[in-house]
């Protein structure tokens, strides 16, 4: 098998009463092939705000991007700006260039519609796909953010989408992206984009179409994946899954089932792997509470912090920001664990010169930051 597979439950035992049972599913490649097979879609703004050094920018490193993305996967390019353009669909990657070259800026912000081109286009081929959105202001078009809640994505599609400057939504981009086990990044200095576009191209992996469901005698609820199932479109790295359930009171058996199935790149065929969890009745206060993993239950409320953070920041609760930093920062030591605490000292020193600053503009910076930080956290874990 190209991946493995380690599922993590908090309690050993159950007890005279209900408990929250934290889980915590870690997929790993093994072994790892070259990225074949899938699709990218490469949506770019193009509007009046993207006028003269940001497009040329934004080009410089979609060109780069298209050069690190290995033969046999496809490319397709759309631009959106006075409408909404497919420059390219789904060709090798060289064969994109020209459409990248050719890009102008001009008009307004379409962004709904450009992505239901977007989605519609993936679904015509029903491969493996990146959405890749590079945009630096507000749609024009639909400004209702429960309308992009209700878009239907293919489950085959991570969303990787690059906010540019102060000016565009952040609660929108992290929305588009959660909604696909995707990550949101903050782009504070136009230049780097040249540099951050092309991470985007895979080049090895060691699953495609992956699914991981769960199974359980109560409701499982996941934290930040959609789901269950949660379905990536690929491993390429490790990926956390997690999640939790209500552990019932005086409860033996089975608690958590986990069955991952995915498509092998190196023997082409489907593989399937499963894991299992149980509990057993504790007989004493004492053995119940030694058979609880206060560890990986530190960590997951760091987490579930660390969402609410980015979240107050972006509701401009400052207030409320920092009643949850100095919880994040207690967590962070409980788990001894040295990036949460180096991590929460950097988000209080960013916090406290916002403060300092004491504008408008400042809370709406540091909101896109964090919220930027809290995607890529959540989905490397």
């Amino acid at each position: 098998m190209t991946i493995s597979m380690k599922v993590f439950g908090s309690h050993k035992y159950s007890f005279q009463y209900p408990a929250k049972y934290v889980f915590k599913i870690v997929l790993v490649p093994e072994k790892v092939t070259t990225a074949r097979g899938f699709h990218y879609v490469l949506l770019v703004d193009t509007s009046g705000s993207m006028e003269g050094f940001k497009i040329e920018l934004a080009k410089k490193g979609a060109l780069e991007l298209l050069n690190r993305i290995p033969e046999g996967n496809k490319v397709s390019i759309l631009s959106f700006g006075e409408r909404v353009n497919l420059l390219a669909e789904a060709v090798n990657p060289t064969g994109a260039s020209r459409a990248i070259q050719d890009l102008t800026a001009e008009g307004s912000t379409p962004f709904y519609s450009a992505l239901l081109t977007a989605i519609s286009l993936i679904k015509k081929y029903e491969m493996p796909s990146y959405l890749i959105l590079l945009t630096d202001g507000n749609p024009t078009d639909v400004t209702v953010l429960d309308n992009y809640k209700g878009l239907e994505f293919p489950s085959n599609v991570k969303v990787i989408a690059y906010g540019i400057g102060d000016d565009y939504n952040e609660i929108l981009l992290r929305l588009l992206a959660d909604k696909t086990g995707g990550i949101f990044e903050h782009v504070s200095d136009v230049n780097e984009i040249v540099k951050l576009l092309p991470k985007a191209a895979v080049t090895k992996v060691g699953a495609q179409d992956v699914t991981v469901d769960m199974k359980s005698e109560g409701q499982v609820k996941l934290f930040n994946f959609e789901g269950p199932p949660v379905r990536l479109n690929a491993v390429e790295s490790a990926v956390t899954i997690w999640g939790e359930l209500t552990l019932p009171s005086n409860y033996s058996g089975d608690i958590l089932r986990v069955t991952a199935t995915y498509f092998d790149p190196a023997t082409r065929a489907r593989q399937t792997m499963s894991q299992v969890l149980s509990v057993q009745v504790a007989s004493t206060t004492e053995q119940y509470n030694a058979g609880v993993d206060k560890d990986l239950v530190a960590e997951y409320n760091y987490y579930v912090l660390l969402d609410k953070y980015g979240k107050d920041l972006s509701a401009a609760n400052l207030g409320e920001a920092t009643k949850t930093l100095n919880q994040l920062t207690q967590l962070a030591q409980q788990t001894r664990r040295l990036d949460m605490m180096e991590q929460t000292k950097r988000l209080q020193n960013s916090l406290e010169q916002t403060r300092r600053l004491g504008s408008v503009e400042a809370t709406k910076r540091l909101a896109k930051e964090v919220q930027s930080e809290v995607t890529k956290k959540l989905r490397s874990t």
